[in-house]
């Protein structure tokens, strides 16, 4: 009797078990209760660790494993590969240094997206539903593309919006604070304005003379915060300086003929002025390139008086042409031409005859070679690297340095680590063809203009046109 009891109280405890771990499994497959279920396959059911009172759907946390590649210009296709990345695109973004890129499809595993234009190098950051994600850095490749800007490809004088209007043998460009671009238009004795419309007028000259209003080959330009001009009135032998509104200011040199005379404004004489670098921080002068007496001289801009002195290369006493580095006075110069200041304060001349770009180190008030030699046409570093007349200098904001190789017939940059590379233009090959910069062609180009907004202004001296190179 006591054995039949005691099997009877496992049986019923038996049965007690079981009903519990009936009702378990119950409760779990219909999640009616908020536990947590041991089946991680079902979606509707919340998984070990949730808020038992969270009955939606699990969002797994997604990991990133691979970019590729991690190179490449605008509109490189870029594949992510990871896991738990949905297929619900409007829940993915991915960025390229800060910049949005293009996502053209979604997976669960892979992530497809296009890098925009002007990424710049950078890291490859996503996020992916509210989840943030970080890849490895994004080596962006720069693309430089030429298109005709205004002027018809033949010389002429015209007025005209873009490709209507005609110069002849354009020079030398500035910009001013309204977008406005400036052009010595040299054989047409003017001053050009083009607006951001790409419309064309003539804002100064026009004539032929040596008389206020009159230039005779003007070449090179600068300008101020205040939206004056300065101009190398290079054919008349002078500067002088132009408002807004068009007024007329000598400000050295004389039409009466070319010479080499240090002093106050109107009684100093020039010899061809070429180009003109305007220091307003500080120095507050003029550094213009003298070429026909190969030298670089200074017009103080505050002493009432304009006065003219030798900065460097030979003073009046000597005259004499070559290639020399070592202190101002000692240096020496070969047809000296575009000017232009490093963000570091260093002066940068286009040294035309020698083929070379040359520096002045103004606190050390000493001259030296910074890229160039032999002639011809070399890319690479700076002692290597070889030009054939360079005319035209700009630095930009980056700190690459931009030059118009005239012989050449392109445009080269100097970046800020010392390489010398050709961005537009065929070597030794003339023409006029628009498209990417390796297929472009210019025709002797002279004056360069880098305006700070991933856009090159080049003044295409023989055919007569301005192009722009877009940076992308």
């Amino acid at each position: 009797m006591k054995t039949m009891k005691t099997i009877g109280i496992l049986r019923a405890r038996d049965i007690f078990l079981l009903l519990v771990l009936i009702s378990l499994a119950l409760s779990c497959g219909s999640d009616d209760n908020g536990m947590d279920c041991p089946d991680p396959t079902n979606a509707d059911c919340d998984q070990v660790g949730d808020d038992p009172r969270d009955d939606g759907p699990v969002v797994l946390e997604p990991t990133l494993s691979s970019v590729a590649p991690v190179t490449g210009p605008k509109h490189t296709e870029v594949v992510i590969t990871g896991e738990n990345f949905g297929t619900d695109a409007a829940k993915v973004s991915v960025s390229f240094n800060g910049t949005p890129g293009e996502v053209l499809g979604v997976t669960d595993t892979e992530v497809t997206v296009k890098v925009p234009a002007r990424a710049y190098t950078g890291p490859i950051t996503m996020e992916v539903d509210g989840f943030d994600l970080t890849g490895p850095e994004f080596v962006y490749e720069l693309t430089y593309t030429v298109e005709t800007f205004v002027g018809g490809g033949e010389e002429g004088y015209e007025e005209g919006t873009g490709t209507e209007a005609r110069f002849n043998r354009p020079h030398d460009l500035v910009k001013d604070s309204k977008g406005n671009i400036f052009v010595g238009d040299i054989t047409n004795q003017a001053i050009r304005k083009i607006d951001p419309d790409g419309e064309v007028t003539t804002f100064a000259g026009g004539v032929f003379g040596s008389g206020e209003g009159e230039f005779r080959f003007l070449r090179g330009l600068a300008m101020d915060s205040d939206d004056n001009i300065y101009v190398a009135d290079s054919g008349n032998n002078r500067i002088v300086k132009i408002t807004p509104n068009g007024d007329w200011t000598l400000i050295a040199g004389s039409s009466l003929g070319h010479g080499y005379v240090n002093g106050p404004g109107a009684g100093a004489r020039f010899s061809n002025p070429s180009a003109i670098l305007l220091e307003e921080d500080g120095d507050n002068a003029l550094y213009v390139s003298d070429t026909n007496n190969h030298a670089i001289r200074r017009i103080s801009l505050d002493d009432g008086q304009y006065t003219v002195g030798t900065y460097a290369g030979p003073g009046p006493e000597i005259t004499e042409l070559g290639y020399k580095d070592g202190g101002l006075s000692e240096a020496r110069f070969h047809f000296p031409s575009g000017i232009a200041k490093s963000g570091d304060g260093t002066i940068l001349l286009a040294d035309l005859a020698n083929n070379r770009i040359r520096s002045i180190d103004q606190n050390e008030e000493s001259v030296g070679t910074f890229a160039g030699g032999d002639f011809g046409h070399q890319d690479g570093d700076l002692a290597s690297a070889k030009f054939s007349n360079p005319s035209g200098i700009s630095v930009a904001g980056d700190g690459n340095i931009y030059i118009t190789d005239t012989d050449n017939s392109c445009i080269r940059q100097i970046d800020f680590e010392g390489h010398v590379t050709t961005i537009a233009g065929v070597p030794e090959s003339e023409g006029h063809n628009d498209g990417p910069g390796a297929e472009a062609q210019f025709n002797h180009p002279r004056g360069v203009l880098h305006t700070g907004e991933g856009e090159i202004y080049v003044a295409d001296t023989g055919n007569h046109t301005i192009r722009k190179i877009i940076i992308d």
